[in-house]
């Protein structure tokens, strides 16, 4: 049997509950604060000695706290004699700089991959981590688990929807819902400049003429993409918009800029703690993620 823990953020804690529960394993949460010069402490509290576990860390903004803690968390558990480690990180920070984009830059993504599997971590799940590439740093065993077909049939749309990619990195995703819905899908082409941070976009040939369209996504940060594809579509003549996205990060005036766009709904997950808000449908994705790690506790 293995004992879910999960780091000291409230997050954390409902994340951890909610595996738990599914996967009726024991559940402990650590104990967490903030030293007066701004340091973290945790310290477990429960006995793991030769137990496997599962640790649950949420890691909103601040991030970079929640790294922290994070570490700090491993290396506890491997101070107490805890079994393999797996972590559950359902929104994986950095994972957008997978790669070098301008010289001089650091692989932010393997950087923190590397450092958790050294502390200890062995497997680890996330929840839509962006790109395969960003995983393919972590040296242990690794889960992407995609929600977005999930979280598309629990919105209650069907194949008479045009699904639609912000981004030609994301046209997988696209087809991925598109497939599982029987619908159509497209993409509108973005290209960041590196530099600036500038976003242009060209829908080339695309005609969503009188269809409700979906348009997919895996971070919802400023909300500027998801705003301008939205504009152009609905330019176009898309009979209505709505978004589906698997992590939002609830940036201050993110959701206010997609809705102002024209958007009707915005689907997201529980990856994140969300806002309470009338045009946010908030979907669980524990289920998969049990899923998942049943397989290992087996």
């Amino acid at each position: 049997m293995a004992i879910v823990v999960s780091g000291s953020r409230a997050h954390s804690r409902l994340l951890g509950e909610l595996l738990a529960s599914r996967l009726n394993l024991r559940f402990t949460v650590v104990e967490g604060k903030r030293f007066p010069d701004g340091e973290l402490y945790v310290r477990v509290t429960s006995s793991v000695k030769g137990e496997d576990v599962i640790v649950v860390q949420s890691m909103e903004p601040p991030q970079n706290d929640a790294l922290v803690e994070l570490m700090l968390l491993v290396d506890a558990l491997v101070e107490a004699g805890a079994g393999d480690i797996t972590l559950f990180a359902p929104y994986l920070p950095y994972a957008r700089q997978d790669r070098v984009f301008l010289a001089g830059e650091p692989v932010s993504v393997r950087a923190i991959l590397k450092t958790l599997h050294g502390l200890g971590v062995r497997r680890l799940i996330v929840v839509e981590a962006h790109s395969e590439r960003a995983l393919s740093h972590f040296p242990g065993y690794v889960v992407n688990v995609n929600p977005l077909p999930y979280m598309a049939k629990l919105s209650g749309l069907g194949g008479d929807v045009l699904v639609v990619s912000p981004d030609l990195g994301g046209i997988s995703r696209a087809r991925g819902v598109a497939e599982a819905l029987g619908a159509r899908s497209s993409y509108i082409a973005k290209v960041r400049d590196r530099v600036t941070g500038v976003i242009s976009m060209d829908a080339g040939s695309l005609d969503p003429r009188g269809l409700d369209v979906v348009v997919v996504d895996d971070i919802l940060s400023t909300g500027g993409t998801l705003a301008e594809a939205s504009r152009i579509l609905l330019e176009r003549g898309a009979r209505s918009v709505q978004v589906i996205v698997v992590h939002n990060l609830n940036l201050p005036g993110a959701l206010e800029r997609v809705l102002g766009a024209g958007v009707s709904r915005i689907t997201t997950s529980n990856t994140l703690p969300q806002p309470d808000h009338q045009a946010l449908k908030v979907i669980d994705v524990t289920p998969l993620v049990a899923g998942e790690i049943a397989r290992w506790v087996s």
